[in-house]
């Protein structure tokens, strides 16, 4: 399919995660000026000649939509602007495979992870099982939805819980140090031929959220840690077009320090969107090329 001339009017909806939580959600005001002031990063991801979709603006003719993340949202910017989305996953898609519990299926995560609905049997885990504990909710980004459990439970702590398990179920794994942390992308078409980029390398806070990216320096990675993550990266591409998911996403991983052990971790989340990594781990192929 031919890509030349081909413009997109883009939607930056960095709190996707936050949508396909629930229906009918509505960002509040400060929440937008973070994602404005964190996110600015995420216009890399446009083109020359591509356009920001403003809500209630309209755009110029001849746009293709394209979206950080295709949800309802989004969509609905696209038509208020009059552009027509690119094709895209169903939300129920999207859902399912941005949940935590889908990587956790798919093979992610640390040992003696482990996704709870049951609050009782989570509880006696933070609070009999050798500790620490991080404690995360299956839909989140940039470290939010995320708690650290010391072996008690305050009556804040127990309120963030109950809340959590009603909503959504949670995931706890061991509280580890990371000491480096790396990305890998991909692209999933339709039929299931997916394409994989390059390592990334990943500056992050202690609490995830993220400052900057860069290509990985080879030695920055052990042959068998590159191995293990380009094995995950196949996988999940697979799981992915297995789960009627199509379009960009990314893996993240990283190696860390648990006690007086180093251990690599190739797979800690999927991101089924696109991410502030994605153009470095894509580079040289721009991204009017990867057509839906």
């Amino acid at each position: 399919m031919t890509t030349a001339g081909r413009q997109f009017g883009w939607v930056l909806n960095l709190d996707a995660e936050l949508e396909l939580v629930r229906e009918g959600y509505v960002p509040r005001l400060k929440l937008l000026a973070q994602l404005a002031e964190h996110g600015a990063g995420s216009r890399a991801l446009l083109g020359p000649e591509d356009v920001l979709l403003e809500p209630g603006v309209r755009a110029p003719s001849g746009l293709v939509g394209r979206a950080w993340c295709p949800t309802p949202r989004a969509l609905a910017v696209m038509r208020e602007a009059g552009v027509d989305p690119e094709p895209h996953p169903d939300v129920s898609v999207l859902r399912r495979v941005n949940h935590r519990l889908f990587a956790h299926e798919v093979g992610g995560g640390l040992a003696h992870q482990k996704y709870f609905t049951d609050q009782a049997e989570l509880e006696a885990r933070l609070l009999h099982e050798p500790g620490p504990w991080l404690v995360k909710r299956p839909l989140a980004f940039a470290g939010r939805g995320q708690r650290r459990f010391y072996g008690t439970i305050d009556d804040k702590q127990r309120s963030w819980l109950d809340v959590s398990l009603a909503r959504d179920g949670l995931i706890a794994e061991p509280l580890v140090q990371p000491l480096l942390e790396f990305s890998l992308h991909g692209f999933v078409w339709q039929n299931g031929d997916f394409q994989l980029g390059e390592a990334c390398t990943q500056a992050v806070t202690d609490r995830g959220v993220f400052r900057g990216v860069r290509a990985t320096d080879p030695a920055e990675l052990s042959t068998n840690e590159l191995a293990a993550l380009h094995e995950r990266g196949n996988a999940v591409a697979a799981a992915l077009h297995a789960a009627a998911y199509f379009g960009p996403f990314g893996i993240d991983a990283y190696r860390y320090r648990h006690h007086d052990t180093i251990a690599f971790c190739p797979l800690s989340e999927i991101n089924a969107r696109y991410t502030m990594s994605f153009v470095t781990g894509f580079r040289g192929r721009p991204l009017r090329e990867l057509v839906l």
